[in-house]
């Protein structure tokens, strides 16, 4: 722990340095991140990294604000400025805070922890950091961190797992590694709960449909530069077999990549919304990809033709009723991926030359998959509830419409 901490302390030393540096410090905000400033609380604090990550707490923040209205302000922090750009607009209806997360280093947590006073902390996926742990633990006399949606293959010290009094995983997988991590001494409620990136679908009673006025042949999504080789193959094909096309990039910042290989190949493109024919149509602006499946046929989802990256959020086009596919690698996601190849609900490219000829799932396989997928989360989100109210000391009936009568 010692050794941990002595890192943390270097780690602190660095950001600050690199804080000073304009253009390092307007990208990731790292003055921010070190010394605010932080909301005051106390909040019901919830973490999340990327914007997959973030857009399910945003929804589980709602819904708790629903299921559980004497709960504190609810404060979504992260770590992307991008992310916060995105979010605040979205949680400013609601009555939602955001904020840029504090750094994992003694003096950010502590003026973050001084600012926030923090009642409950909700972690998303695999947003384990040692300080934010530490931190809880010390600031409450019972555990009062929650890992909802968990991923989770190895971990550097787990020695603050005890602040953590609720656990739901994704898969049983994933709980078996986080049990095994903790040498099976972690006493927190564990439950194998699915991703809960369904979650609103899931409470909302609404069944998959497929989109009805589709424009869009294809869209491949959160694409990162480091698959333009596979991408450049796909998109050639579709390009020549007169498809309508949308290419997202996971980042704004890689557009100009695409754009220069787009045109090396002699592929014409247009910018979204507009659609066209045999060329592809580029999307410029962050967390539009809902509004691209609204109108799609089929999808081909990034980060899963690279071997070193993590296939992205596959669920959503999923729920909305579009033929999903992913590449050869499912890096973060393989326990999922290999339940829903298994069971015919999703395709897998193994090589870029198959895109033309791969299968479209059975949308009948989809929809019983998912009917599945949905009562695991509803069941952890409702054993969720229960721990925060347990931990919190608040009555479990009191939400305005029982949780158990609306799920």
């Amino acid at each position: 722990m010692f050794g941990l901490n002595a890192v943390r302390k270097t780690f602190g030393v660095v950001a600050l340095a690199a804080g000073k540096v304009s253009s390092f410090n307007e990208k990731f905000k790292i003055q921010n991140r070190l010394d605010g400033p932080f909301p005051e609380g106390p909040c019901f604090w919830m973490h999340g990294a990327s914007l997959g990550e973030c857009k399910m707490l945003l929804s589980l923040a709602k819904i708790l604000k629903e299921d559980l209205p004497s709960l504190p302000p609810i404060l979504v922090t992260t770590q992307k400025a991008e992310v916060l750009a995105y979010l605040q607009p979205l949680a400013e209806q609601d009555g939602i805070l955001v904020s840029i997360a504090p750094l994992d280093t003694q003096h950010a947590i502590c003026r973050f922890m001084e600012a926030v006073k923090p009642v409950l902390l909700v972690l998303a996926e695999n947003e384990l950091w040692p300080g934010f742990l530490g931190a809880m633990r010390a600031a409450s006399r019972r555990p009062s961190v929650a890992l909802v949606s968990g991923r989770f293959y190895r971990c550097i010290d787990t020695s603050e797992f005890g602040a953590i009094g609720f656990v739901s995983m994704q898969t049983g997988a994933d709980l078996t590694r986080f049990v095994a991590a903790g040498d099976y001494s972690i006493s927190a409620k564990t439950i194998v709960g699915g991703d809960w990136k369904l979650l609103s679908w899931a409470k909302s009673g609404v069944e998959v449909d497929s989109p009805k006025d589709t424009l869009v042949d294809t869209a491949f999504l959160s694409f990162h530069k480091e698959e333009w080789k596979a991408l450049a193959v796909m998109l050639g094909d579709a390009v020549r077999a007169e498809e309508t096309v949308v290419l997202a990039p996971r980042f704004e910042d890689e557009l100009p990549k695409f754009r220069e290989g787009l045109k090396s190949q002699n592929i014409p493109t247009v910018e979204w919304p507009a659609v066209q024919k045999g060329a592809v149509s580029l999307v410029t602006t962050y967390g539009k990809l809902t509004e691209v499946l609204k109108v799609s046929k089929s999808s081909v989802i990034g980060g899963s033709f690279s071997r070193t990256l993590g296939v992205h959020d596959f669920w959503e086009s999923l729920k909305m009723g579009v033929s999903t596919a992913i590449g050869p690698y499912s890096r973060g996601q393989q326990a999922s991926v290999e339940a829903l190849l298994r069971e015919g609900a999703i395709t897998q490219i193994k090589n870029p030359a198959e895109y033309s000829t791969r299968r479209s799932p059975d949308v009948k396989v989809v929809y019983s998959f998912l009917a599945h997928e949905r009562e695991k989360v509803i069941s952890s989100y409702k054993a969720f509830v229960n721990f925060i109210c347990a931990t919190l000391k608040m009555d479990r009936f009191e939400s305005k419409n029982n949780t158990d009568a609306s799920v």
